[in-house]
């Protein structure tokens, strides 16, 4: 099973910051292991680690273009990341316990990014590149 997003199925908003960053993220996840368990533990915590980091930062990158920008759309968008962001801290905890399945976890990841990324940041993305053809 390849389970690795191809370049043309990734999302791209058109606003190359938040685009590099999204393209971080599918290179990290594809990182995880494609097992249904974790082969190498010390990589595993490290490269999860690395995610969680990414992800909090790449939250509130958004979220302050959002507030730059007066994006009416900001506090369902916020909703959307808290969300994902206690989803994976399941998997987190799942993987202390030593119960992760790399597999679901890479599953999870991509399709929730793909998602995301066509329905939620389309939105803000067309929102301010509307606002930055103004200038």
């Amino acid at each position: 099973m390849n389970n690795n997003i191809d370049k043309n199925e990734k999302h791209i908003l058109g606003i190359p910051e938040m685009d590099e960053q999204h393209n971080y993220l599918y290179y990290l996840f594809d990182l995880i292991e494609k097992s249904d368990h974790v082969v190498d533990e010390s990589k595993t915590g490290l490269l999860l680690k690395e995610i969680e980091r990414y992800l909090l930062f790449h939250f509130s990158s958004e979220e302050h273009f959002m507030r730059m920008y007066d994006y009416n759309g900001f506090s369902v968008h916020q909703t959307d990341h808290e969300a994902m962001l206690n989803n994976f801290l399941r998997f987190l905890e799942d993987f202390d316990y030593g119960k992760l399945n790399p597999l679901s976890l890479n599953i999870f990841l991509k399709g929730w990014l793909l998602e995301h990324s066509k329905i939620s940041d389309s939105k803000y993305a067309l929102f301010i590149k509307e606002k930055r053809n103004l200038y």
